[in-house]
C-alpha cells in the first residue's frame, strides 16, 4: 500500500506543476502587457504635450499677425474693439483647448 500512496501522490505533484508554471507564464504575461500599455500611455502623453507646445508656438506669431491685419482692415475707431473681440477669442479658444486635453 505503501507504494502505491507514493505513486499516487508523485503523480499528485506532477499535475500540479504545470498548472503552477501556467499561472507564472500569465502573470509574466500580464506584466508585459501592463507594460507595454503604460509606455504606450507616456509616449501618447508626450506626443500630446509636443503638439500643444507647437501650437502656442505657432499661435504668437499668429496672434500678431492678425493684429496687424486689424490694424489695416478696421478703422480706427473700430480697431481697439476688434483687438478685444480677437483677444477674447483666442482665450476661450485656449480654455476650451486646455479643459478638452484634461478631460482625456
Amino acid at each position: 500500500m505503501t507504494e502505491e500512496e507514493d505513486r499516487h501522490n508523485m503523480e499528485k505533484r506532477e499535475e500540479e506543476v504545470p498548472a503552477m508554471e501556467n499561472a507564472n507564464t500569465k502573470g509574466r504575461t500580464s506584466n508585459r502587457n501592463n507594460n507595454d500599455e503604460s509606455f504606450k500611455k507616456l509616449v501618447n502623453a508626450a506626443v500630446v504635450i509636443v503638439l500643444v507646445a507647437l501650437i502656442f508656438i505657432a499661435l504668437i506669431p499668429f496672434f500678431f499677425s492678425m493684429q496687424e491685419a486689424i490694424f489695416a482692415l478696421f478703422n480706427l475707431r473700430y480697431q481697439a474693439l476688434m483687438q478685444a473681440v480677437f483677444s477674447l477669442m483666442v482665450v476661450v479658444m485656449g480654455v476650451y483647448m486646455i479643459k478638452m486635453f484634461l478631460a482625456k
